[in-house]
This record gives C-alpha cells, structure tokens and sequence, in this order.
C-alpha cells in the first residue's frame, strides 16, 4: 500500500515539474522575481501567466525596450493594438522563496534590449 502511494506521488510530482518545465519552455508561464525591499523582506519569486511581450525572467527593475514605431501617411496598418498587463495577483499561479539568479536573469535581460 506505501509503495503504491509512493509510486503515485512520484508520478504525480514528475508530472508537475514536466508541466512547468513545458510552460516556462513555451511561454505559458514566466518568472517574476522580487529582490529583498520594504514591500517583499525576504523577496520573492512567482510563477505567473505570462502577458503578451513580457520576457521569460521579469522583475520590478525590469524595463522593456522602446517599441519601434513607422508612420506612413494615408496607410492601414495591422500592428496589434497594446493592451493592459493584468495584475500579478491576478496571474500568479505558484509563489516560491526569492531566487537571487532569476532574479540577476531578469536584470540581464533587461540590459541585453
């Protein structure tokens, strides 16, 4: 009966770790981290719904790159209107204990744009 338990668990747990492997791989989730402040003491790292054009590794300090921008007189343009990022609270899925290197990731990213 243990045994079988444990099996259970360990496929479950495998199956876990597969699936966020999966969605931080294709985009589905993103890592946001929190360095240690006044709002966040001991810092903080969620998993959440990723928002369109938001980066993999994503922080407070985080500044996205200027989005290019051509004018054309008298012409239609099918560029995808921005649209409001929802709150985090409304996409975390999972809140782990701060990871310095997703947090320095996030921060190399920012400098790579």
């Amino acid at each position: 009966m243990i045994k079988k338990t444990l099996i259970i668990l360990l496929v479950v747990g495998l199956a876990v770790v597969f699936w966020f492997s999966f969605a931080l791989w294709t985009g589905i989730y993103s890592v946001y981290s929190f360095p240690p402040s006044a709002q966040h003491p001991e810092g903080a790292t969620l998993i959440v719904a990723r928002d369109e054009g938001e980066p993999m590794f994503n922080s407070p300090q985080f500044t996205p790159p200027p989005v290019k921008q051509t004018q054309r007189r008298g012409s239609i343009t099918f560029t995808p209107e921005s649209t409001k990022k929802r709150p985090l609270e409304l996409r975390t899925i999972v809140e782990l204990p701060y990871i310095q290197w997703a947090y320095e990731r996030s921060l190399s990213a920012a400098t790579a744009n």
